[in-house]
């Protein structure tokens, strides 16, 4: 697959066909993530495969944290647009019905002070690429993360990592619009 096309054909999928994914297949995905930059190449992230029992779990919490947190805040910025909220609101419920979610966390900075959330998002943006090559869509997602990351972090037995953000991955079972990009958002100084 051509990088170019691959960058410009990517897109985020929010619904998902119920197909298994085969373990190879999400191997050499997060073999590929895994091979991103990353601040003075520590390598400090951590990712969480999961399906099954734990991804029920999972989804339960992000159903809540959208009754909790979410639903409000978009009643009042699309109070005209329910489809969106309800949209909204199903995926929260399913993640698309993805057969697989990937939890992407970050250690810490050389520092030790702060959480490295830059190098694992270079090493999602693998990890989405990856999977687009092999017919998978994804889709990152955080809102979660910010209502219940530690919730979240005492179901996986997760400590002293931060989650960055939570990937739906399956096969597509949607084509979505190609939205336009901004190129004014680019400047140039001294050419």
């Amino acid at each position: 697959m051509d990088l170019t096309a691959a960058i410009k054909e990517r897109r985020s999928i929010r619904k998902f066909k119920k197909d298994p994914i085969p373990k190879q297949f999400l191997e050499d995905i997060l073999e590929l993530a895994i091979w991103a930059p990353s601040a003075m190449n520590r390598q400090d992230w951590h990712f969480l495969v999961v399906q099954g029992q734990k991804k029920e779990e999972l989804l339960k919490i992000s159903a809540s944290s959208f009754q909790q947190f979410f639903r409000p805040k978009l009643e009042k910025t699309f109070k005209d647009k329910p489809k969106i909220i309800e949209g909204m609101r199903a995926f929260s419920e399913t993640y698309g019905d993805a057969p697989v979610i990937i939890l992407a966390y970050a250690g810490k900075m050389p520092d030790g002070q702060q959480d490295d959330v830059w190098s694992t998002s270079l090493a999602v943006q693998n990890l989405m690429m990856a999977a687009y090559e092999r017919g998978l869509g994804t889709v990152w997602t955080d809102g979660v993360v910010f209502a219940k990351e530690q919730e979240i972090n005492e179901l996986m037995g997760i400590v002293d990592k931060k989650l960055v953000c939570v990937i739906p991955i399956g096969y597509p079972a949607e084509t979505p619009k190609v939205p336009p990009r901004r190129s004014e958002r680019i400047e140039w100084i001294g050419f």
